[in-house]
């Protein structure tokens, strides 16, 4: 009760006034209430609010089940199986083997052989003519040419012969329409050979065109065509370096 006093002691009479006319607002809202209810209970309309009082809620209708001659429904105990999961085995799995290095033995690789140089700077053949291509004459044909085949011009060439006082002649290619790497020789009795002049040249021979027979050419019936001292010879010479 003291502690009551000295707070109601604090307050100030500027407080008081505001907290008295509070509480007569609030005594006249009540009574002005109560006042307005009375005179509208006497009223008309208080009756008329009062007449229409809320429906009551119709209750909804029960389902009566109709009676039937059929007899009631037999309760059946069917099992239904169980469904029981199959387990598939899952196979380990299998190591994947590691590749073997295989061990490459080394091979030495043959070492390149030098080609060989050759002997000669020309490189001869000799071939004789058939009865058709010689037609009676006793020549050696000559043909200096690179290796492709072609003829050089200009090439000097040298004949020579034995027996009797021997000799030799020196024949240039170029001198023919035919060919520009061709000149020829005519052969008598004996044998002969031939070379390059410029430089190191095989010699072929002996050619000779003392053969004792006589070769027909069927082409132009020439019975002739290759006889005694009438052979002719083709000698090609390939400038190899």
């Amino acid at each position: 009760m003291n502690k009551i006093r000295k707070e109601l002691a604090l307050i100030s009479s500027q407080q008081w006034t505001v907290l008295v006319s509070l509480l007569v607002v609030v005594n006249m809202v009540v009574l002005g209430g109560l006042v307005w209810l009375l005179a509208a209970e006497t009223s008309d309309n208080f009756r008329r609010v009062l007449a229409y009082a809320p429906a009551t809620r119709t209750p909804f209708p029960t389902f009566t089940p109709t009676a039937t001659n059929l007899p009631p429904p037999t309760a059946v105990n069917t099992r239904v199986p169980t469904w029981t999961p199959s387990i598939t085995p899952t196979p380990p799995p299998t190591d994947t083997p590691t590749p073997t290095q295989t061990a490459i033995r080394a091979t030495r690789a043959p070492v390149p052989t030098d080609t060989p140089t050759p002997e000669y700077d020309y490189a001869g053949t000799i071939r004789q003519l058939t009865p058709c291509e010689n037609q009676g004459k006793h020549h050696i044909f000559a043909y200096v040419r690179d290796l492709a085949g072609n003829g050089i011009p200009g090439v000097k060439l040298r004949v020579f012969w034995q027996g009797g006082s021997g000799g030799e002649a020196t024949l240039t290619t170029g001198t023919k329409i035919e060919d520009p790497g061709l000149t020829d020789f005519a052969m008598f009795k004996g044998s002969y050979f031939i070379e390059v002049m410029d430089g190191i040249s095989q010699v072929i021979g002996p050619i000779s065109p003392d053969i004792p027979r006589n070769e027909l050419c069927p082409e132009t019936d020439n019975g002739v065509a290759n006889s005694l001292y009438h052979y002719s010879f083709e000698v090609i010479f390939t400038k190899v370096r």
